[in-house]
């Protein structure tokens, strides 16, 4: 399908209220659009059905499905439409407020007095930023929106996904919750965060490496019993945007008799890269703490129970494919208000201002495309 063509379906589902997500994989030049025909919400919470599922961070609430069968599918090519260069700088859309870093910094304190005893391993803890933008009244705004996002973040996954009765939200995250195509599993620990520089030698903390090793360790206790054998690589730096992290890549072939889709969800949502560990006290000292709702932040979204072939003329559904990422570097656009979401995780070894400071340059990823 011609690119105009799908970014026309967007401007008139836009006008018209419907729901609908454009997406982007990671590396690839093909984008994909998925439009319902109605403006119904339908939900799902034992993920059976075949569709595009935008879940929240509260596993308590049921995720939003875009039903296979009340939607059009439609593709296009994108090529890169220029050479955008990454900046290092913060954006200068970047409220200060010293009540918000005051007050950042003493849930960062709750965090590490938490870990120290002995209650937590480690938090992620989060916060939100609101920024005046110029209002979206057409779909061209939404798009030239994400074709920034396209433009700025390759090797991310990209979106923007619209519901009446919802809203919209868009995002570029570099990390996988995992994927499934028949029983080729694989998944990531993505964690430890640094502002990218020009430098060629990075040089990891020992907080950083026990921040990434922490989540490379639930992913293998986790996982050993329903992958007998599990492929584990060595930690890596990843670049995604502004920063860079420690990334490990987790995979190998799954017993689907023991672990399904939605097993596979409850076992891996939310990643200790989002929540922390042990994961149920620190989902309750986030929910406690952090006072404000999450929503989609740290959720997760894309694809399940389809293949590859899904826009093809007749769309093939496949109980034993999913191809989902958690929900990161995103924001919620609604009419001239803009909400970042931004965190990190919290070890014994961390450093409230830096911590402060990692959630200013993670918010200026979103923070470019909004300049």
């Amino acid at each position: 399908m011609d690119l105009d063509i799908l970014f026309n379906k967007v401007q008139q589902h836009y006008a018209d209220e419907l729901p609908f997500v454009v997406y982007r994989k990671p590396g690839k030049e093909i984008i994909r659009g998925v439009f319902q025909k109605d403006d119904k919400l339908y939900v799902t919470s034992n993920f059976k059905e075949s569709g595009f599922v935008f879940s929240p961070f509260d596993t308590e609430l049921n995720a939003i499905l875009f039903p296979i069968e009340k939607c059009d599918l439609h593709s296009g090519f994108y090529l890169q439409t220029s050479e955008l260069p990454e900046s290092t700088k913060v954006s200068n859309l970047t409220p200060e407020n010293k009540d918000f870093r005051d007050t950042h910094i003493e849930l960062i304190k709750k965090g590490i007095d938490s870990v120290i005893n002995g209650e937590l391993k480690k938090v992620v803890l989060s916060r939100k930023e609101e920024v005046k933008i110029k209002e979206l009244t057409t779909g061209d705004s939404i798009i030239d929106l994400f074709k920034k996002l396209l433009d700025k973040h390759p090797l991310a996954f990209a979106y923007c996904w619209y519901h009446p009765s919802v809203g919209l939200w868009l995002g570029a995250t570099p990390e996988s919750l995992f994927s499934l195509e028949k029983k080729t599993f694989r998944t990531m620990a993505l964690a430890g965060t640094q502002k990218f520089t020009d430098e060629s030698k990075v040089i990891w903390s020992d907080k950083e490496k026990e921040e990434q090793s922490l989540v490379t360790q639930f992913l293998e206790n986790t996982l050993e019993k329903v992958v007998p054998i599990l492929m584990i690589s060595k930690p890596a730096t990843f670049k995604a945007g502004n920063v860079i992290h420690l990334k490990t890549e987790i995979g190998g072939t799954i017993n689907t008799r023991l672990c399904d889709i939605p097993c596979l969800i409850k076992r891996l949502h939310p990643t200790p890269a989002v929540c922390g560990l042990p994961k149920d006290k620190a989902t309750q000292f986030i929910k406690a703490h952090e006072n404000y709702d999450r929503e989609f932040y740290t959720g997760f979204l894309g694809e399940i129970n389809l293949n590859e072939k899904i826009y093809e003329e007749t769309p093939i559904v496949d109980v034993s494919s999913a191809d989902l990422y958690v929900n990161l570097r995103c924001m919620k656009i609604n009419k001239d208000l803009a909400t970042l979401f931004v965190g990190g995780g919290i070890t014994k070894d961390s450093i409230p201002k830096d911590e402060w400071e990692e959630t200013v340059f993670k918010a200026d990823t979103m923070m470019q495309i909004l300049s």
